[in-house]
């Protein structure tokens, strides 16, 4: 397990979302230190035993790991402080959208720092996240401490920086989209004759249920889709609604967009 000091650059709902997934994978809480314009978010996190809040130049000056979890717009006016006050040795892990490690090195004045770029999402505080990390650049050193901080907190996987606006587009935004269709179930469930509670039930189980089924059974998503598929059965009936409100385009085309956007964040 990683052993050294983490300085936490931002505590809005992804950075305590990741630092908090961290703390849950094994991260000692003591080892971690919180800055944040707003003292609520901090003194949140401090509560729960996620860090300490401390100055920017303490945070900085013995940090072995800085987490930039800024949104994308500020880190420009905080770019040169950082660069100026962190340590030569120590590991930037970005999680800024759209932001690329060229940028983050040109910004801080830093041309040769050690900068991973990671692509988190909320589930991890459950640890049941699914998350990337650019592989780029990054000695097996420096992938070793990502590992160690990040894999117990769920899913891991290694992509090319090129490929970080797509992973920000699916599973970054994901959980939104997921929510989104959950809300659509239980609102179907309702409009249907059931009680709200027992439609919620229902449609948390199904969605675990099948995501659960569709690892454990190794087959593809078509085939399983098969097995409840009846000719002239409900579930055709209820694809062929789906299909005809463009369910399969709208999600496609929801990825597609937030990759965009994630593209134009980083300039």
């Amino acid at each position: 397990m990683f052993k050294g000091s983490v300085a936490l650059l931002g505590c809005g709902n992804m950075g305590a979302a990741l630092i908090r997934g961290a703390v849950a994978g094994g991260l000692p809480g003591s080892a971690v230190k919180l800055v944040d314009l707003d003292l609520a978010k901090i003194e949140e996190l401090s509560r729960d035993g996620v860090g300490s809040g401390a100055s920017f130049e303490t945070a900085l000056s013995s940090a072995s790991v800085v987490i930039l979890a800024v949104k994308p717009q500020i880190f420009p006016s905080l770019a040169i402080r950082i660069g100026q006050l962190l340590p030569e040795n120590a590991l930037c892990i970005s999680i800024m959208a759209g932001v690329t490690v060229r940028r983050v090195r040109e910004l801080m004045g830093r041309p040769e720092q050690r900068v991973a770029r990671l692509m988190p999402n909320l589930p991890l505080t459950v640890g049941a996240g699914a998350s990337a990390v650019a592989t780029g650049g990054l000695s097996s050193d420096d992938l070793d401490v990502v590992r160690a901080l990040f894999k117990p907190t769920g899913s891991l996987v290694e992509v090319p920086e090129s490929q970080m606006d797509a992973v920000t587009g699916l599973s970054g935004s994901g959980p939104a989209y997921v929510l989104k269709f959950l809300m659509s179930l239980e609102d179907g469930g309702v409009l249907s004759g059931l009680p709200r509670s027992v439609a919620r039930e229902l449609s948390l189980a199904t969605i675990e249920g099948t995501c659960k089924l569709l690892r454990e059974s190794g087959l593809e998503p078509d085939a399983l889709r098969g097995m409840v598929t009846s000719p002239g059965g409900t579930t055709i009936h209820g694809l062929q609604a789906l299909e005809k409100g463009g369910f399969g385009a709208s999600v496609a085309d929801a990825v597609y967009a937030a990759t965009r956007r994630s593209q134009e964040l980083g300039g």
